[in-house]
């Protein structure tokens, strides 16, 4: 096993008891947005849903008019935050929580339209695993869609606590998650039954005053360190020498960057009205006539324009 689940069960109680939560949602809050804005990227009507790995229930209120979503289980490893939720009729959409460790999603099968999950697969072990059940819970022809932090996430403080501890210790333990790659991802999806798989990434940044903040930051987001295998403790001389070299390698007048990449998952359960891909011979134009592609409104026999800016909506953080 990589990740201790009742570490991370207990961490998660935690943040659910600060009364200060509010204010370490707000990376969340950013990726649960653009998440459900993805809804509206399908005409399909998913009336029936759950969300894997709700927390304090911040995507329900969001999902009003999206996804033509009517009732919404939320489903959570911790009971203090399942205490968090809302339930009832939230938005016209009915809601109720069910204790459910992410590893076990023991749903009946082809009895939801949609499963979402935002920011809980990357503290899974078997996330083949658990996809594999997502899908079967799944009726045909029925969307899973989700978030989870890849492998470029706090390369900084990674890097910090690297060097700290060769200087100080002779060696390197782990001291942030494991992540997983972005290259894997689609491979997940297609292992676990879904068709059409989609995987695109967004990179976050987030600036703190000192490196000490963003530790604590994390801490309060529920995002520290929770390896099956890890050092039982660290001397304060470590942690301040890796603060130190945070700032010094990475501080800007700002303050400190703390890099997130987020990983955004799509798949189809398998049914009749999956997209299939055009008969042998069918297209209408040849992959030559690509550089004689002419933008709609112009003028075919006019030269191109050059410099043509990037069309809007283009960020380079985004792949």
């Amino acid at each position: 096993l990589v990740f201790n689940r009742d570490i991370k069960r207990v961490q998660r109680d935690a943040c659910a008891l600060r009364a200060d939560r509010a204010d370490y949602s707000l990376l969340r809050q950013e990726i649960a947005e653009r998440l459900v804005d993805r809804l509206n990227d399908t005409v399909r009507k998913l009336p029936q849903a759950a969300e894997m790995g709700c927390a304090d229930g911040l995507i329900l209120p969001m999902l009003a008019g999206h996804g033509g979503v009517t009732s919404l289980v939320q489903c959570d490893s911790s009971q203090r935050m399942l205490d968090l939720c809302q339930t009832g009729n939230v938005g016209g959409i009915e809601a109720t929580t069910r204790l459910i460790d992410e590893e076990l999603f023991a749903f009946e099968k082809q009895s939801l339209d949609l499963v979402i999950s935002n920011l809980a697969l990357h503290w899974v072990n078997d996330v083949p695993g658990t996809l594999h059940m997502v899908h079967d819970a799944l009726r045909p022809d029925c969307l899973f869609v989700g978030t989870m932090l890849g492998g470029d996430t706090l390369v900084e403080l990674r890097h910090s606590f690297a060097i700290a501890e060769m200087e100080r210790d002779g060696g390197v333990s782990a001291h942030v998650s494991p992540f997983a790659d972005v290259s894997d991802a689609g491979a997940l999806l297609s292992r676990s039954g879904f068709a059409m798989p989609a995987v695109d990434t967004d990179t976050i940044t987030m600036w703190f005053p000192t490196a000490m903040e963003a530790m604590h930051v994390l801490q309060g987001m529920g995002e520290n360190n929770a390896v099956a295998v890890r050092r039982p403790f660290m001397s304060k001389d470590t942690i301040m020498a890796a603060a130190a070299i945070y700032e010094t390698i990475y501080g800007e007048e700002e303050g400190v960057p703390a890099t997130f990449q987020v990983i955004y998952l799509s798949g189809w359960s398998k049914g009749d009205g999956n997209q299939k891909p055009k008969e042998r011979g069918s297209a209408n134009f040849s992959l030559g006539e690509i550089g004689e592609v002419h933008v709609l409104g112009e003028n075919p026999d006019a030269p191109p324009t050059p410099g043509r800016p990037r069309p809007p909506g283009m960020d380079s953080s985004r792949e």
